[in-house]
């Protein structure tokens, strides 16, 4: 396992790439959508920390991404279009993120 993808720096990234590739304009946005505080996404954004659980399960629940996506990068349990719109967002087996 690449214990980098665990750095709460790659989560951060993955989750803008995520709000991204869901059209979601702004942290704010997004945070609201899936029912975090913008504060506490801002900080997972920028790799000052990592989503607790509760907060992983709510954007799993609102945006259809998979704990092991947000956790360790991995796509395998990603719906095609899920991935397919990550993809097209850099987020990939290539990129192993």
């Amino acid at each position: 396992m690449d214990h980098d993808l665990l750095k709460p720096a790659a989560i951060g990234g993955r989750l803008i790439k995520l709000r991204t590739a869901l059209g979601v304009p702004t942290s704010a946005a997004f945070a609201a959508m899936v029912e975090i505080t913008p504060q506490a996404l801002n900080n997972y954004e920028r790799g000052r920390g990592r989503p607790n659980l509760d907060q992983a399960l709510r954007i799993v629940a609102k945006t259809g991404v998979t704990l092991d996506w947000i956790y360790l990068g991995e796509i395998s349990g990603l719906s095609v279009r899920l991935a397919q719109v990550l993809a097209a967002e850099g987020v990939g087996p290539a990129s192993r993120e």
